[in-house]
């Protein structure tokens, strides 16, 4: 596979330096200049794998749709990060990180994480690999830190639009996304820049050095970079004027309560100040919804609007409600990495080399503000309370009242901070290899070996015992001051307490604030060993040439857990003694008690997941040199894996052992009808195995009465409390299955000129979705069945699961429900890409053109006693399943002005978001949201320093488009301020400049 300049024979039609980026590959393999010769220069490689197979030796003759882009193409579209630029493309979809999602709290999970996500089907069933490398693991869910990846010396990005696990094994169902690097780079390259948006936010940085040099008079090479990029992000989301009208979509969706766009929405359960609810067992109080407009005034709660909202939803339009008035629209992020390589010639056929990569990605955000998510049960004998409003307490008392409830959120007047978090992610990485060559066989022994690591640093919630001593003010009769009640009758219990006074949407002193305080920190770990080996090799020859084929097998073991030194979860309930009025609950039966502060993260015990694998795959000649077949090739490959994991949701008990197979295939056909056409065509059978937190996720048990057993017909259990709620992993979980069918058309009359249009069918069964056994739908499937179904496993009850009268009675209530991933659904998406390129000359001006267009017009979902929905352009898609919209494109154009001076133009444009795709919802004009397009501009100029130094310009969002007003409908609509104002993935932050310069030496 000996390919010069570049990329020339990878059958992609490189005709722009404006970074655009197929979903498939193109018609005609070439050449093309770049903008920037030097640069230009520093992507000519030796030797190119191609991505996908192990046997191809000319892109050209790849079925599967394939796309290379140089990063000289990507720095062109951004020069921000290789991450950014690849969102821009009409490939990616529903990827998360920066301003493509919502930001994070303190979870395990974290929507920051720079996740690349092909065709929406999720960011677990895209494959990346580094270097032709399975990357490991950045989050507990699976998903991969794109931005771990050293970027400063990669030379391009390859992207296999179709099933691939075949040739790489698991998670390859939607494609795969190889980085690779520039092995052969000698010399010295330096790349700084800066920028920030026109109106004053997201200021960046990034300033990266690569060397590489040969060693032991050109036998050996050694390179080496190291990079740092900074993004001051927008840490507050209302520092922009699109985000302080506080959009949200609220109704219901029904004829009676459509959905409809609005601003201003409030939360009224509570106030910044305070707002005084009924507590049980207690006289009507004669305050009740009265609120602490400041720290001195008491007065009735006003209420707004409900005009189409629902009965039984919270929200209100206006009024004394609150929201959240502090979460970031994009995190601040500090991200550093160290790259380096050794290659050597032990003799003529042996090579050996060994890399190691290191990445820091630190980034921050703030959630929301911090609420009292319980009601807080006050007496009217507290201190704050009485010397404040001898009134009040005068009118509640002889109403017989001598407890009360309020509700508080800390807003922008308090001290309390809102809640924040820090995400770490630590990423080493190490490989080694000898390649070598016996006769016409190649052959490769390799080792991995990795860590990745994710810190998170919850810095601000509350520790309740602390909290509910210090809101148990009273006045010490020795002195005159208000202290905790604790510090008189136990000081030992929770000593230095400090008063609080709830009173008010400013009364908190900072020694209250700092004294409550709870910071929390968990750490996940993974670990990664990785030996395989391969031999290619032309064995023998058909009637029209050698066969080509090659076998591998590789083992892998990856470990799996999750620590911490600040816990952010209980492991036990809080000791009630000497807290008073009921804010504290002990344990029963039926109730874990009051959690000692507030989180929900569990330490993680190690778990581990060991791969046995092995492949074989041949690429046959079929036909040659006839009328209208040039050439016809098939192309086959199989795999068979074999997983043991070990493990166990329930993190008291012992490890047990599961195991299960998998095996994935792929026919795939090549035909060159003629120099200007060629069809190509797929068929694969793909899976992505169950990870392990899909397995062993730790149980975590709560309580609710909110979930009514149908059989039985009541909410409580025969002790008078709830059922408990287990809510963890699936041992028993199976792989995903995923049946793959690719056919494109290229045609290319002209090196000029190429178009190539390919068709995708993708179906997913056995998806991995989560069922709660309380789900109405799950329930009915349980009883219809008379105990047989699956769902019945979901609940424990005393008695039988059949609609008899025996089961029917209260004393067979349910004990106990279980959520659990089951593989019970189904994906299916189909589509059409499309490609064109275009290379003249206007009055001696270069000029290339590039139009890349996805049509996805369903992505279908079905999950039992449900609906299909349709998640293409569905902003109701469920959390995690947001799959783009129906069309996607990006246009690009470059110019070579003079010598010196290169423009590179950029349009991306999608089409409209739907409110829902489901025709039964009911809509207001304006929810939906219009279609949208992004413009950016790329200047760059040689300058006339020793060396090779250009300087550049790049523009992003050029006419300073706002993106459209947005929110969603359901769930998201009850927390204003948190989310909305527009679609995740368009470009909220305005008109943005960067300015840099890269030199080679």
């Amino acid at each position: 596979m000996k390919l010069r300049k570049g990329i020339a024979n990878l059958g992609v039609v490189s005709l722009t330096g404006a970074g655009a980026l197929a979903a498939f590959s193109g018609a005609h393999a070439q050449t093309t200049e770049s903008t920037d010769k030097a640069a230009e220069a520093a992507q000519v490689v030796e030797t190119v794998t191609v991505t996908g197979s192990r046997v191809i030796q000319n892109g050209n003759e790849s079925p599967a749709p394939l796309t290379v882009l140089t990063v000289v193409q990507l720095q062109a579209t951004r020069p921000t990060t290789v991450f950014e630029s690849l969102l821009d493309m009409p490939a990616f979809a529903g990827s998360r990180g920066g301003t493509a999602s919502n930001p994070s709290g303190n979870q395990s999970n974290s929507n920051q994480t720079s996740a690349l996500n092909l065709r929406g089907l999720g960011p677990v069933r895209t494959l990346i690999l580094y270097d032709g490398h399975r990357v490991p693991p950045t989050t507990q869910d699976g998903t991969v830190n794109a931005n771990t990846i050293p970027q400063m010396l990669l030379q391009r990005v390859d992207v296999v639009t179709g099933g691939a696990s075949a040739v790489y094994g698991s998670d390859a169902i939607g494609g795969v996304v190889n980085f690779i690097t520039d092995r052969k780079f000698n010399g010295v390259k330096l790349d700084v820049q800066g920028g920030k948006a026109e109106r004053g936010y997201g200021e960046t940085y990034r300033a990266g050095i690569a060397f590489g040099t040969k060693l032991f008079k050109g036998r050996g090479h050694f390179l080496g970079s190291f990079e740092n990029y900074r993004d001051a992000g927008v840490l507050n989301r209302n520092d922009i004027s699109q985000f302080q009208g506080r959009w949200t979509v609220q109704g219901a969706g029904t004829q009676a309560f459509p959905y409809f766009l609005v601003p201003g929405a409030n939360n009224p359960t509570y106030t910044y100040g305070g707002k005084i609810v009924a507590v049980p067992g207690q006289p009507a109080n004669p305050l009740l919804n009265s609120t602490f407009a400041t720290n001195s005034t008491l007065r009735p709660f006003q209420n707004g609007s409900t005009a189409g909202i629902p009965t039984g939803t919270t929200i209100q339009l206006g009024g004394d409600g609150i929201w959240d008035t502090r979460v970031s629209l994009k995190p601040r992020t500090d991200l550093t990495q160290g790259y380096g390589r050794f290659d050597f010639d032990l003799t003529k056929d042996l090579h050996f080399y060994a890399s190691f990569a290191s990445t820091v990605d630190h980034s921050f955000n703030y959630y929301g503000d911090v609420n009292n998510s319980q009601v807080w049960r006050m007496s009217t004998s507290n201190a704050y309370f009485a010397n404040q409003f001898p009134a009040a307490k005068a009118q509640m008392e002889a109403a017989g009242v001598s407890i009360f409830g309020l509700t508080k959120k800390f807003g922008v007047d308090s001290l309390v901070t809102n809640s924040n978090v820090d995400n770490i992610y630590r990423t080493s990485y190490g490989n080694m290899a000898f390649e070598g060559k016996i006769d016409k066989y190649k052959w490769e022994l390799s080792y991995t070996g990795s860590k990745s690591s994710t810190e998170v640093k919850s810095n601000y919630s509350f520790d309740n015992g602390k909290l509910y001593a210090a809101l148990d003010a009273v006045v010490n009769p020795a002195t005159g001051q208000i202290v905790c009640n604790v510090t008189l009758t136990n000081p030992a219990l929770y000593p230095g307490c400090v008063p609080m006074n709830p009173f008010g949407p400013s009364s908190e002193t900072q020694a209250l604030v700092d004294y409550v305080k709870k910071e929390g920190t968990f750490l996940q770990e993974s670990f990664t060993n990785d030996f395989s080996g391969s031999i290619t090799g032309a064995p023998f020859e058909n009637w029209i040439g050698p066969v080509h084929m090659a076998i591998s097998g590789e083992w892998h073991r990856q470990r799996f857990e999750l620590s911490t030194d600040k816990p952010t979860v209980n492991f036990a309930p809080l000791d009630c003694t000497g807290l008073r009025f009921g804010n504290c609950t002990p344990v029963s039966a039926t109730n874990l008690g009051t959690p000692q502060f507030n989180g929900g993260v569990a330490p993680r015990p190690p778990v581990f997941m060991t791969v046995k694998e092995a492949a074989v795959e041949g690429e046959m000649p079929l036909i040659r040199d006839l009328p209208f077949i040039e050439s016809m090739n098939m192309n086959l490959a199989y795999r068979q894996a074999r997983y043991d994991a070990e493990g166990n949701p329930n993190i008291f008990a012992p490890n047990q052992s599961y195991k299960f197979a998998a095996k994935t295939w792929k026919v795939g056909l090549e035909w060159e009808v003629n120099s200007a056409w060629r069809l190509r065509a797929t068929r694969s059978q793909d899976i992505r195995a169950p990870n392990l937190n899909d397995l062993f996720q730790p149980n975590a048990v709560t309580f609710s009465n909110g979930n009514r057993d149908l059989l039985t017909n009541q909410n409580l259990t025969p002790s008078g409390g709830s059922p408990q709620i287990v809510n963890g992993g699936n041992p028993n979980l199976q792989p995903e299955v995923a049946h793959t069918v690719t056919a494109g058309v290229v045609f290319t009359p002209t090196k000029k000129f190429s178009f190539a249009i390919d068709y995708f069918n993708i179906a997913v069964k056995d998806y991995i979705f989560r069922v709660n056994g309380f789900d109405t739908a799950f329930q009915n499937a349980c009883y219809d069945s008379g105990g047989t179904s699956y769902f019945c496993s979901l609940q424990v009850r005393p008695g039988g699961f059949s609609r008899t009268a025996p089961n029917m009675t209260s004393s067979n209530a349910v004990t106990t429900w279980y959520s659990v991933p089951a593989n019970v659904a189904e994906l299916k998406t189909k589509g059409v890409d499309v490609e064109t390129n275009y290379k003249t000359t206007v009055r001696t001006l270069p000029i290339r053109l590039r139009a890349l267009v996805s049509y996805q017009p369903h992505v279908y979902f079905t999950a039992p006693g449900s609906a299909t929905q349709d998640l293409a352009s569905n902003l109701q898609a469920p959390a995690g399943s947001t799959a783009g919209t129906r069309v996607r494109a990006t246009v690009s154009a470059h110019v070579d002005a003079s010598d010196r001076i290169g423009i590179d133009w950029q349009t991306r444009w999608r089409s409209r978001w739907h409110q829902s795709t489901n025709p039964a919802v009911v809509s207001l004009p304006g929810t939906d949201v219009a279609s949208v397009s992004y413009s950016s501009l790329n200047l760059t100029y040689r300058l006339p320093f020793e060396g090779q130094w250009t300087a550049y310009l790049n523009v992003q969002n050029v006419f300073d488009k706002q993106a459209p007003i947005a929110a969603v409908g359901g769930n998201p609509a009850q927390s204003p301020g948190l989310a909305g104002g527009f679609v995740p993935g368009d470009d909220p932050l305005g008109r943005a400049y960067a300015v840099g310069v890269r030199a080679r030496f």
